[in-house]
């Protein structure tokens, strides 16, 4: 075998990995549009029922606290849209969401970054991020 040959074979290799790469690519971006577009055809009850199956009954508290407030319906609305997502996707088989995994993404999705807080005796609070 010639070195051109296997330099043909090695991007004939490359440009199918990258083919399949794409389609994907494709296929998430496609799943995504549909996942934004679902929620629009759920009812309210719908919403509560499917909240209530996934969350622990702390997490939907919480969730419920969220999505009767004005200024966080937004995010509550967000936070059921993921989940519907991981739902679609198979992530929440025989798994509930608990209230920290709820507080999670809502901090995700107002922008808030975590931090720990250190608080020794005779010091001062010292925080990491």
């Amino acid at each position: 075998m010639t070195t051109d040959d296997e330099l043909e074979k090695i991007r004939l290799r490359k440009t199918q990995e990258l083919m399949k790469l794409a389609e994907q690519r494709k296929t998430r971006m496609e799943e995504l549009k549909q996942a934004k577009e679902a929620p629009k055809s759920v009812t309210d009850e719908d919403k509560i029922g499917l909240m209530q199956f996934f969350l622990v009954p702390e997490a939907y508290d919480y969730w419920q606290d969220l999505y009767n407030t004005d200024d966080k319906k937004e995010t509550a609305e967000t936070i059921f849209k993921n989940v519907l997502y991981m739902i679609k996707i198979g992530f929440l088989e025989g798994k509930q969401i608990t209230r920290i995994g709820i507080k999670k993404l809502e901090r995700e999705i107002e922008g808030v970054p975590s931090s720990i807080t250190i608080k020794r005796k005779g010091e001062k609070k010292r925080t990491v991020k």
